[in-house]
């Protein structure tokens, strides 16, 4: 979690703002007279459950608690970031401090490659490893493999491995803190692993941040993997990614399997998309790695998990990541890409892991990849195939779990195509189901006003501002086109302070400098995040259309805001409100809705134009 997300866990806007302002409750929200304009009528509010302040009055601003106390005590976003730091009991990472880290980091990269390396050369070398040797030579894994992923072995000793790096200048308190030794009950140390085949995990950059350790003598657990550490964070790792991330860009498309042997195994018959979730359910994390590679996924699962309920959980924690609507990424024939990615499933034979079905038919494997399901198909049959459709009971559980689901696929046909298949399931008239659907989905209203007053625990993501910055900061040649953006578009306060500082500098050390050093995160994570290949008409193109989309979104957030104001006020009647107030509301709430129509005839006309 960055400092700035913590400081807004930690605080509460409502107690920073009433520091500067008399808020007095008004429905789930506060209202007070503008601390920033002289006014009679209170115009500006805080909404608590957003984390935001806006002021509906001659200001015509709001933002988050940052941008309050920037704009209250005059001072610039590192001041503000201290103060609220300090308020907050948060550490802020200094520079030296940040180099320190970084070098802790190194350390633990050059001591599990320094691991690597020796186990490397064990397996390759040492008589004790000949049982390492042959279990890869029964499974089929060729010596360029073995060197290629450099596989390894671990002696049957309790400090072979500790007195090695010992004796490469490295101390027993970082061997611990890369997870590689262990204090022993009673005083000492050992080694973690013991007689087993060693299989380096490498991050997507190519450096060793753990260990995964096949027993070679009946040990349990059969794998046993390096404990979190610094370096190693099982849930937001896929292993072989390093290597699969030029092929699943070129092929478009990334294949995830389960285990180690899978993916050595793929990579060996020239099948160098494929990578393992390292036998865990999928995370957010891990789908993420495979998002900024890809909008296709096929997940190859065994038959006998169908009804698995972790599975299940597996793949809507993937279903959810890749059906998002993704306002950040137009497509480059300027309309809007309305699903994020196609996702499928491979059903393997029954009692077959990847690894066989490829060693021994690789066209079986690659028949199975052309012939994968449809995620929605494969939950159809993951929940049919455990009920007893002939009930009423059964029915009303099969309508309850798959329904939801064929109420977010975007594309009407398809749609109506799962629709027609329920019913036929279940007996129930379609029309019926069609129109339950159409119930669970929200509308673009509701959209913006669930946006607006739900609950939220973390900080909203702004994945369309975060796009819109890493074309201007990638692409240098689009400078002169984002003459149409204004700091007013952005809402993260991140995002807007990268905004301001990149328009002020030419420079991208410059630009560097200038920013407070909470921000280099971020800043290196939209220099690195993979951009499509495009021609300059194409970026263009796309930068004009995020500039449109950031002004939708902005008049939307203000029209929402405005909205439950007025919601709010009517229900509360005079008490808290008086009539002129709304009156006056509802007045200015029509006019980002002519803006709003103006702006969508303009996208229109604007994508019609680029089609032709």
């Amino acid at each position: 979690m960055s400092a700035i997300d913590e400081i807004k866990q930690r605080l509460d806007i409502v107690d920073v703002v009433s520091g500067y302002a008399t808020l007095q409750k008004s429905g789930r929200n506060f209202k007070a007279l503008c601390p920033f304009h002289t006014e009679k009528t209170p115009s500006f509010f805080v909404f608590p459950e957003r984390g935001s302040w806006h002021c509906f009055g001659s200001c015509g601003t709001g933002g988050d608690i940052f941008s309050f106390v920037m704009k209250k005590e005059g001072v610039d976003f590192g001041a503000a970031l201290r103060l609220l730091a300090e308020r907050a009991g948060v550490t802020l990472v200094a520079k030296q401090k940040e180099s320190a880290v970084d070098k802790e980091a190194e350390r633990l990269y050059l001591i599990n490659e320094a691991a690597a390396q020796y186990y490397h050369h064990l397996l390759l070398n040492a008589k004790a490893a000949e049982i390492a040797r042959r279990h890869l030579t029964e499974r089929g894994i060729s010596k360029e493999t073995i060197d290629s992923f450099q596989l390894g072995f671990s002696p049957d000793s309790w400090d072979a491995l500790c007195q090695h790096l010992e004796g490469r200048g490295y101390k027993r308190d970082e061997l611990v803190s890369a997870g590689l030794v262990i204090a022993k009950e009673g005083g000492g140390f050992r080694d973690l692993f013991r007689n087993r085949l060693m299989i380096p995990i490498r991050n997507e950059g190519g450096r060793v941040v753990g260990f995964g350790a096949r027993a070679l003598d009946g040990t349990t657990p059969k794998y046993l993997n390096s404990p979190q550490t610094a370096s190693f964070n099982k849930s937001g790792l896929l292993y072989g990614i390093d290597r699969a991330k030029g092929a699943i860009r070129e092929q478009g498309l990334a294949i995830i399997v389960e285990g180690y042997m899978d993916v050595l195994a793929a990579h060996q018959y020239g099948m160098a998309n494929v990578v393992a979730s390292m036998g865990t359910s999928l995370t957010q994390k891990q789908v993420g790695l495979i998002k900024r590679l890809t909008r296709n996924l096929t997940l190859a699962l065994d038959a006998d998990a169908a009804g698995d309920q972790a599975t299940l959980r597996g793949l809507e924690v993937a279903r959810q990541a890749f059906s998002e609507r993704i306002a950040a990424i137009p497509d480059w024939l300027g309309g809007t890409s309305k699903l994020q990615g196609n996702l499928k499933v491979i059903l393997l034979p029954r009692g077959k892991d990847p690894d066989e079905v490829i060693r021994e038919r690789p066209e079986d494997w690659r028949r199975l990849i052309d012939e994968a399901s449809p995620l929605t198909d494969y939950f159809f049959k993951a929940v049919t195939s455990r009920l007893d459709l002939s009930n009423e009971g059964g029915k009303s559980v099969a309508v309850a779990q798959l329904l939801p689901l064929i109420s977010e696929i975007a594309d009407s046909v398809e749609r109506e195509l799962y629709l027609k298949r329920l019913s036929q399931l279940v007996g129930v008239d379609e029309k019926t189901l069609a129109g339950k659907a159409a119930q669970l989905r929200p509308t673009e209203r509701e959209r913006a006003k669930r946006a607006v007053s739900l609950p939220t625990t973390q900080a909203p993501s702004h994945p369309l501002e975060e796009y819109c910055l890493a074309l201007l900061l990638q692409r240098p040649g689009l400078r002169d086109r984002s003459v149409a953006l204004s700091p007013d578009y952005f809402e993260g306060t991140e995002n807007r302070e990268l905004f301001l500082a990149w328009r002020n500098t030419h420079d991208a050390e410059i630009l560097r400098q200038s920013l407070d050093v909470s921000l280099h995160e971020h800043l290196d994570t939209l220099m690195t995040r993979v951009l499509p290949l495009a021609s300059e008409r194409e970026l263009e193109t796309a930068l004009a259309d995020c500039t449109r989309r950031l002004g939708e979104q902005r008049l939307r957030r203000f029209k929402a805001l405005e909205e439950m104001l007025i919601s709010e006020a009517e229900s509360a009647g005079d008490k808290n409100v008086i009539k002129e107030q709304v009156e006056t509301l509802l007045q200015k709430a029509l006019e980002p809705t002519a803006q709003l129509k103006d702006l969508f005839e303009k996208g229109k006309r604007a994508r019609k134009g680029a089609r032709q």
